[in-house]
């Protein structure tokens, strides 16, 4: 009775393994194995969610094998323009998968997470403005502009015509609600102190003189640490990885052609 029970286990065995291990496809005899059907999904979050997403990745893998053994039938493998994108299709393959072995051993902790959160919080200050401003190149241009703004002109108009900023000057110089930190200190420290509905300037930064004004104020509240969190783990997560990157290079013999 025993050896009998072996024997139907092995049958058993041997009639599942097939169903588990099998690819999802062959072309010619080459497997397309679930694996990769797999790895293209992970990668791909938005793919995955549309229907037939598994099917999709299937028929374009599929696609790929049979363009793949067409090369490798005619020899395209080996000619110099191939060789050249699969060394370097090789090199940023490699490339990504130090990058991921050093995230894996280095994982941003909740800690990290909620003490860059607190920074976020503290640079965001207990107010956001409601701000306009026209920007121009030089502080002369900057005088005559605040000169037209006291004698009535309208800002609106004066920031279609003047303002270098294209994209807020198209509506009337419209900057929409700031908060400080997420702008230039001289800009901020301007907007901090500007009465409301009056024209200050010229305010200088990298970018150029800056005729500012605030047009309202409220009070900000910071979003939570919660809904925030897996976003900002990614950024660190992303200095990490340009911090390693840093390291490497510093230690590495590097030399550049000129």
């Amino acid at each position: 009775m025993k050896l009998r029970a072996v024997i139907l286990a092995t049958m058993v065995g041997a009639i599942s393994l097939p169903v588990f291990a099998a690819p999802a496809a062959t072309v010619n005899g080459h497997a397309i194995e679930n694996s990769q059907v797999q790895e293209i999904m992970d990668m791909s979050p938005d793919l995955a969610k549309q229907p037939n997403a598994r099917e999709q990745v299937v028929q374009n893998l599929i696609n790929m094998e049979v363009l793949s053994q067409y090369a490798d039938q005619h020899g395209l493998a080996q000619t110099p323009a191939v060789e050249e994108r699969l060394s370097l299709a090789k090199r940023q393959i490699l490339a990504d998968a130090a990058v991921d072995s050093y995230i894996k051993a280095h994982p941003i902790t909740d800690a990290a997470a909620q003490d860059a959160y607190n920074k976020f919080v503290a640079a965001m200050g207990k107010k956001e403005y409601e701000v306009r401003h026209i920007l121009v190149k030089t502080k002369a241009e900057a005088d005559q502009i605040l000169a037209k703004l006291k004698a009535g002109q309208k800002f609106s108009t004066l920031a279609e015509k003047y303002s270098i900023d294209k994209g807020s000057a198209a509506h009337g110089g419209e900057l929409g609600w700031i908060v400080p930190g997420m702008v230039v200190p001289p800009f901020a420290q301007a907007v901090e102190t500007a009465p409301i509905d009056k024209p200050v300037g010229p305010i200088q930064t990298q970018f150029g003189y800056h005729i500012i004004e605030v047009q309202a104020t409220r009070p900000v509240t910071p979003p939570s640490f919660a809904s925030m969190k897996q976003r900002i783990k990614a950024q660190l997560q992303q200095q990490e990885a340009a911090k390693f990157v840093s390291d490497l290079r510093s230690k590495a013999n590097i030399n550049i052609t000129k």
